[in-house]
């Protein structure tokens, strides 16, 4: 009897085949799927914020304002990748490029590793080299700069303490979005040079002494858009209805000082209820009448700074930002926190009247800006000299340098807003370019007119939480052998374990 067939080892070439086939289409089944998934998750998904209180969440007027936006907006963040501030910053702009991705693009500039296009960017946008961390903001040949001192809210008890600043609360969406709104709706803005009286010429470029002012002018031109032009009071009744902004800015020595209906048609422009003043004052030229009944007195002396740290030469010195019940205004917040100065020459120092210490809405608001260190001096050699109630020269003290008047200015929306500086050789052409005094001139245009805009209701700052944790001595040690012994031990005792199970 012949002996059984042999069992088959294994499945049949064709079953082998059908194995084959079928793994390769379950596979290309299953990368379809994956691929399917990923294309319906790329346009219909849903975002969510595991935490309530976080900084990047828009708020529903930002949404709205991104939902109507026509025109393509580049925002550069134009910072060191170790500022405290930029990954919020770069945090809330992804969030922004998010939720309109056809029209917002976010660009990541470290001006430290990539200095080239660093320069490249001051240079388009006209910045000079001294202004750094900021957002820059583009679109259709505008452009709109928030400074780092504008996203957040510094504790200055910490700096008037010597201790490390902190910051309080974060403010980006206010500007971000209000930025966005003006350049999606510009609004044409006109400032004029008073003329007539001595002042400096913001059009004649081949002054030799540098006295005039045009790179002032330029400032407003070619960095805020704003168009100028001049203007003499004796030929016209009234400021002109365009005028968002009145820059005065005196010569050291007067041809005439303002007339009666000169003074009264800027009382009217200003009182009208968006004056803008910019007044450079190397001499009153007859404001003094108007200034007073704003509560502000120009001396008709001069200060000098005699603290080596700041003190130039002759009368030469840098001004520090005013600090006012722990506060400083927006126009050197910008230049304190990138620990610039202005260089003044020997300006006049400015008092208060009697400067309002009730919370009247309806009593104007004085802010000094700049002024001198506690050694400050009236110039030597001045006369007359001034006393003080002693008989004697005044001591050192800190004079105010530069002063600002804000008179019904509602959530940053209409009033009536003025700068007065003792001094306007900083600002020409000569020293506008010494120290941080272009840097400051922008800022100071930039908050007379009220740039970018108003800002967008609805949208508040946000609160920066600190968690400090106190241990004792004791607790530390215990924690420190904690990390270092215990845990690594644990795993050390577990894995032993499992060799020895092993071994058995």
């Amino acid at each position: 009897m012949p002996p059984p067939d042999p069992q088959p080892s294994g499945f049949s070439q064709g079953r082998r085949w059908l194995t084959t086939l079928n793994l390769l289409l379950a596979t290309a089944a299953t990368l379809a799927l994956v691929v399917m998934f990923n294309y319906l998750a790329g346009g219909h998904f849903k975002r969510f914020f595991w935490a309530d209180a976080t900084n990047s969440k828009l708020s529903p007027s930002t949404l709205a304002v991104l939902k109507s936006l026509t025109n393509d907006v580049t925002a550069t963040i134009f910072y060191e990748h170790r500022a405290d501030v930029y990954t919020m910053v770069a945090a809330l702009l992804a969030e922004y490029q998010q939720a309109n991705p056809s029209h917002i693009r976010v660009v990541d500039l470290d001006y430290i590793r990539s200095p080239e296009e660093a320069r490249d960017l001051r240079a388009r946008l006209r910045l000079g080299q001294d202004p750094k961390n900021f957002v820059a903001f583009e679109s259709n040949g505008r452009h709109q700069i928030c400074s780092d001192s504008k996203l957040s809210d510094p504790n200055l008890n910490d700096l008037l303490e010597h201790r490390p600043i902190r910051r309080t609360a974060f403010r980006g969406e206010m500007y971000f979005t209000s930025a966005i709104h003006f350049l999606s709706h510009p609004v044409d803005q006109k400032a004029y040079f008073l003329t007539g009286h001595g002042e400096r010429d913001p059009t004649d470029q081949s002054q030799t002494d540098g006295s005039g002012c045009t790179n002032l002018a330029a400032i407003l031109k070619d960095e805020l858009v704003c168009d100028w032009s001049t203007l003499a009071l004796t030929q016209t009744d009234s400021i002109p209805a365009d005028c968002s902004l009145l820059i005065i800015a005196s010569g050291s020595q007067p041809k005439a000082y303002l007339s009666p209906h000169e003074l009264a048609q800027i009382q009217t422009y200003l009182n009208h209820g968006n004056g803008r003043l910019l007044a450079l004052l190397d001499n009153p030229e007859g404001l003094d009448r108007l200034l007073g009944e704003w509560d502000v007195l120009l001396a008709n002396w001069h200060v000098i700074d005699r603290n080596p740290e700041v003190w130039s030469s002759g009368g030469d010195f840098l001004a520090s930002p005013a600090v006012e019940k722990n506060s400083m205004h927006p126009i050197m917040s910008a230049l304190f926190w990138e620990n610039l100065r202005i260089r003044m020459l020997a300006p006049h120092p400015i008092f208060w009247r009697d400067k309002p210490v009730s919370h009247d809405p309806g009593a104007p608001a004085l802010t000094a800006v700049a002024g001198t260190s506690l050694m400050g001096i009236q110039l030597p050699g001045e006369q007359p000299v001034v006393t003080g109630t002693n008989g004697g020269p005044l001591p050192p003290t800190n004079y105010i340098l530069i002063a600002a008047i804000e008179h019904n200015v509602i959530n940053g929306l209409g009033g009536t807003r003025v700068v007065v500086a003792g001094d306007s050789d900083f600002l020409d052409d000569q020293m506008i370019d010494s120290a941080a005094n272009h840097y400051f001139a922008s800022q100071t245009l930039n908050w007379l007119l009220q740039r970018p805009g108003a800002l967008v209701p609805g949208i508040g700052p946000r609160p920066i939480h600190e968690y400090q944790l106190f241990m004792t001595q004791s607790q530390r040690r215990q924690l420190r052998w904690l990390f270092l012994a215990a845990m690594p031990g644990s795993v050390l005792f577990l894995g032993g374990l499992v060799w020895l199970r092993r071994r058995s």
